[in-house]
């Protein structure tokens, strides 16, 4: 390994978004998000697990992102793996583009400082890398949670099929077989491949109601309303009538459509994520679903609050807790909490907007 000299002023941070000392963003969302991503990145689970130790070297408050931690030390935190699976495991994360390896002569990890020249040398496996291409391993872990949830559709409407072509026949071998290919591994294509195949391709499925494609650049109130969860007795409905009335009697100015200039200039740490320009409904939902996993937020939380309020209130949302996450201290519980929980009930996704869209003004 060639001999690279590491030097940096030893005040500068290397990044104000994604420094360790801010909250953004912390390990675990590290990890959730590479595990997601690990298809397009070609990861397996035992670097992505030695990647992880390494994370668990850093320091809590740092101006790098470089671990000085020894072989031995990494060994022991990644329960008694080799040292020479250590070294593989760098060197893959190194041609992926993750990491860069800095040797110093004599191999050794470690920090000099000049406080005189306001510099240090650092040798060490530099993470720098990874926190920079964070946002696009966000967007490659959408993509593949994108691809999974249309495989499992697919296999769903395939197991359909089969079923209604045993009812007709029921000794159809080609149903038969491929309830057994169901059993392995899919890709979207072998779906696909398998569903054209079957002489029943058309099963019954509703349209949402959220439909983005006929929308408008603005973010509705009454998105979500239309596809709300009805599990309450009566008494919501009366509830609902009531709530109906003070509407009409007393319109909310604040609950008024957000358009996406106005998004934009509320959550402007979310747009800073955004691998390309917000033009269109489309592009604001798209985004919050890569954010989400990036602060904590479950696809499974994520899934519960787009049924409820709808996707592009659902999506405001996330844009909104992207802005102030650093001060919740469970951004997952929180989100569940506004969105479908105890405080969902008075929750008013423009009102959030609002609110810092103003801070916003008063921070200028």
């Amino acid at each position: 390994m060639a001999f690279t000299q590491a030097t940096a002023p030893t005040g500068l941070r290397t990044s104000e978004i994604l420094s360790a000392d801010n909250s953004i963003p912390e390990r675990h969302i590290v990890i959730a998000t590479l595990r997601n991503a690990a298809p397009r990145l070609g990861l397996s689970a035992s670097v992505i697990s030695t990647l992880d130790a390494m994370l668990s070297c850093l320091a809590p408050k740092r101006n790098h992102h470089t671990v000085f931690a020894s072989n031995s030390t990494l060994t022991f935190r990644r329960n008694g793996i080799s040292d020479r699976t250590i070294r593989r495991h760098a060197a893959t994360l190194q041609e992926i583009g993750l990491l860069v390896r800095r040797d110093s002569p004599n191999r050794k990890r470690f920090t000099k400082h000049n406080s005189h020249a306001g510099q240090a040398l650092r040798f060490g496996f530099d993470l720098s890398p990874l926190f920079d291409r964070l946002h696009e391993i966000a967007s490659m872990a959408a993509e593949v949670m994108k691809e999974r949830e249309q495989i499992d559709y697919l296999r769903a409407k395939i197991r359909a099929a089969a079923n209604a072509s045993l009812i007709e026949k029921p000794n159809d071998a080609m149903a038969l077989n491929v309830f057994r290919v169901l059993r392995r591994k899919l890709s979207l294509e072998d779906c696909e491949k398998i569903l054209s195949a079957l002489p029943i391709k058309e099963v019954d499925a509703e349209s949402p109601d959220d439909q983005t494609s006929s929308l408008a650049t603005t973010l509705t109130a009454s998105d979500g309303q239309n596809v709300r969860h009805h599990h309450k007795s009566n008494k919501e409905h009366i509830d609902k009538e009531n709530i109906s009335q003070k509407k009409q009697t007393t319109p909310v100015p604040s609950d008024a459509p957000i358009t996406i200039p106005e998004l934009l200039s509320a959550c402007p740490e979310a747009a800073e994520f955004s691998l390309r320009r917000m033009e269109t409904v489309h592009d604001v939902v798209a985004h919050a679903r890569t954010l989400a996993p990036m602060i904590g937020i479950s696809p499974q939380s994520y899934e519960a609050a787009h049924e409820r309020l709808g996707a592009l209130r659902a999506a405001a949302t996330v844009w909104a807790i992207m802005q102030f996450h650093d001060k919740i201290k469970a951004v997952g519980a929180y989100f569940r909490s506004i969105t479908t929980g105890s405080k969902s009930a008075d929750f008013s996704p423009e009102r959030l907007i609002r609110r810092l869209a103003s801070a916003q003004k008063y921070a200028v």
